[in-house]
């Protein structure tokens, strides 16, 4: 088979969106960090479009290269429970993706891999209103792949682990401002085009801060940096390191006690390696 050139490559590198375990499913949103009562279980639905707006390598734009777009929409399961003394939070992650790019344009659409989390809080004071939270989630491949066309399917072919950690404090009478560290590792994809395509790990620092507008509706902003990532094809460099920044804005309200909207715009300010993308996600979460 066929292995793109470099630069193509970088064309059709999909910048994270969340998806990451938990950025296939939409990077946090404020509050994400905030844990429900144990008991409570969470079925939530997303559906996001994002389309690029220039192809970038080694922070350059690349001239006359072709778009790209992707379409998601994404089922989360959530449980929390009680276990040795701590609040855990169980949950499951099956995305459908459409992904189309290239001149003329291509499209491929499937369900994506299956993310397993499983959250602990170690801080949890409702009275000081100070969280501290670490969940791993390990990705599996379980998505519909084609090594023919690696880049274009929903699947990546490769088992990842994501490692997260984030904090959450409480100010003023509606206030949070949180801070996320996350880590991502990357198996082997060994059908790569017939080659063998590893990719270094990246790690993702955001911050979040979000305010009520009405006891029933807050607003948030999200700010998220992203380095590392590069990736190998059969020992050769095809994608150098990220260096991106991106913002996001959204809006949430709660419905009554079991259900919730919330619309998120997405904008890269910068990509220094693939597409710059943005968006916009609407999420609906039900409790019970």
């Amino acid at each position: 088979m066929r292995i793109p050139s470099k630069t193509v490559r970088v064309w059709l590198c999909m910048a994270g969106l969340v998806v990451s375990g938990s950025s296939v499913a939409g990077d946090p949103s404020a509050r994400d960090w905030l844990p429900a009562p144990v008991g409570t279980n969470l079925l939530v639905g997303y559906m996001a479009s994002l389309s690029s707006h220039g192809m970038y390598e080694n922070g350059k734009r690349i001239s006359g290269a072709p778009g790209m777009d992707m379409q998601m929409a994404i089922y989360r399961q959530m449980h929390y429970r009680e276990l040795a003394g701590k609040t855990v939070q169980y949950e499951i992650i099956v995305p459908v993706l459409r992904k189309n790019m290239g001149n003329p344009r291509e499209h491929m659409q499937g369900v994506g891999d299956v993310s397993l989390g499983a959250a602990v809080w170690f801080v949890n004071n409702e009275e000081s209103r100070t969280y501290f939270a670490w969940e791993p989630f390990v990705t599996v491949p379980t998505g519909r792949y084609h090594g023919s066309r690696a880049d274009l399917s929903p699947g990546a072919n490769r088992w990842t682990t994501v490692q997260d950690f984030a904090f959450a404090q409480g100010f003023g009478e509606s206030s949070y401002v949180e801070g996320v560290a996350e880590f991502e590792f990357y198996g082997k994809n060994t059908n790569y085009y017939g080659a063998t395509l590893k990719k270094d790990p990246s790690m993702r620092l955001m911050a979040l801060l979000s305010t009520n507008l009405t006891e029933s509706t807050y607003v948030g902003m999200r700010y998220r940096y992203e380095t590392g990532g590069k990736e190998k094809v059969n020992g050769t460099q095809v994608v150098g390191s990220a260096n991106s920044h991106q913002l996001a804005a959204e809006i949430t309200h709660q419905l009554n006690d079991q259900h919730q909207v919330q619309l998120q715009y997405i904008h890269d300010l910068e990509v220094r390696n693939g597409p710059r993308l943005n968006g916009v996600q609407l999420r609906y979460a039900y409790a019970f």
